[in-house]
């Protein structure tokens, strides 16, 4: 929850909701259940400070989404201001490029009203038309355990939410694959990738275009820093008459590690390796906050 000064709610998010296969069967309840997108972007909360709008996310107030979300919101919705209820709290999905995850939404900038929820009681309220985007319905479906059978390419999955106000998340197979890659791997990966000769095909097969370049630009960037050091050492490299004098000219070299392997007829890769390990670099600067 939100709270002003004097600790009045003012504003009201989702209660935690789990994944499908994350709950106990027993705490499911039977009956009727509405399904609704499951978007892939970050989690929008509507507040007021002063009589004006102001959206946050989960984690801050000055999150690079929240920002952006209430960018979005002064130039394309305030002529709605006037019909939002400052008793309920209006939660959003904010969707814009550089907050992509997994799914492509295009040139897409925009808050999708996903539930209204009563300040005072934490009841879900009609889902009324406010002026924004309103989050995809579907009808007809009466089966919760046929919902991944639906998946779809570029889709996250579905969100159904129960009578009594309980949401669960069912998430496509494909879009955890990749989630997993996209958030898990970093620079780091990739050197890791080469310097152990791992198969890159794993991490490239069906990511998105961006999350490719990204890879095959970072990997072409560590192997030219492997190759400089490389070349600089066969360069420099150069034999004495004695062990002795041979080492206190090595030992002048930055890479003398490397230089001593070279004489001895040894494997002289992974001091190079080391010797370019990256700072820790993902491959998208902001990752949205899930709800």
């Amino acid at each position: 929850m939100i709270l002003d000064s004097n600790y009045n709610i003012i504003a009201r998010p989702f209660k935690k909701f789990f994944n499908l296969g994350e709950l106990d069967p027993s705490l499911i309840p039977q009956g009727n259940f509405e399904v609704y997108e499951k978007y892939d972007g970050s989690l929008g909360i509507l507040h007021w400070i002063n009589d004006k709008p102001y959206i946050a996310t989960r984690g801050s107030f000055e999150s690079d989404q929240a920002k952006k979300a209430n960018e979005i919101l002064y130039e394309k919705y305030s002529h709605t201001f006037e019909k939002l209820d400052k008793s309920k709290t209006y939660l959003f999905e904010i969707l814009y490029p550089q907050n992509r995850i997994v799914v492509q939404y295009g040139d897409l900038e925009d808050l999708i009203l996903l539930a209204i929820i009563d300040n005072e009681t934490g009841i879900d309220c009609e889902l009324e038309d406010v002026g924004f985007p309103i989050v995809k319905r579907y009808d007809g479906i009466n089966n919760i355990n046929e919902l991944k059978l639906l998946e779809e390419d570029n889709k996250e999955g579905f969100v159904v939410k129960f009578q009594n106000g309980l949401r669960v998340k069912v998430k496509f197979d494909e879009y955890c694959r990749l989630h997993k890659i996209l958030t898990n791997v970093s620079n780091r990966t990739v050197w890791e990738y080469l310097s152990e000769g791992k198969d890159f095909n794993e991490l490239l097969d069906r990511v998105p275009d961006e999350f490719y370049n990204w890879v095959r630009s970072t990997k072409e960037k560590l192997l030219a820093e492997y190759s400089s050091i490389e070349k600089e050492c066969k360069k420099y490299y150069k034999v004495f008459d004695t062990r002795r004098e041979t080492a206190m000219y090595f030992l002048n070299s930055k890479y003398s590690a490397v230089l001593f392997k070279m004489m001895d007829g040894k494997d002289y890769s992974q001091i190079i390796w080391k010797f370019i390990k990256p700072d820790f670099e993902k491959p998208f600067s902001s990752v949205g906050e899930e709800q």
